[in-house]
């Protein structure tokens, strides 16, 4: 249930920057992918279309993804998105132990990796 919860706060976040974060369009620019998040099972799964300077994200699994991240199973997946905002080398961790695999071009999975900074919301400064 986490990891469904997650992914469908990721692909509001990801649509509203594509809406109102102009540095954010700027990085999406000329992009034109589809990337796929899922456990191994198929089961849960959203999907990530870049196009446009937009954002299309849909539950399900996509027909052609260009990259997709399949993780072992949806606990796990929680378990390492919650950890990797404090350490992003829990990925390498994962698909060095076979836990995370990586489908498709892995490129696109580093271009994405890129957006992270954009993604959290930050934090009100104290006045």
């Amino acid at each position: 249930m986490k990891f469904w919860l997650m992914l469908l706060v990721l692909g509001w976040r990801l649509r509203w920057l594509a809406w109102r974060n102009a540095d954010f369009r700027q990085a999406i620019a000329g992009k034109d992918m589809v990337m796929q998040w899922r456990t191994q099972a198929g089961h849960p799964s959203r999907w990530f279309q870049f196009s446009n300077e937009r954002v299309v994200a849909r539950g399900g699994l996509h027909p052609k993804a260009d990259v997709a991240l399949n993780f072992q199973d949806a606990g796990y997946a929680a378990a390492t998105l919650i950890e990797a905002g404090k350490n992003q080398m829990v990925f390498m961790q994962g698909m060095q132990e076979g836990k995370i695999k990586i489908e498709g071009n892995a490129g696109e999975l580093m271009w994405f990796m890129t957006l992270m900074k954009y993604i959290m919301p930050k934090k009100k400064k104290k006045a």
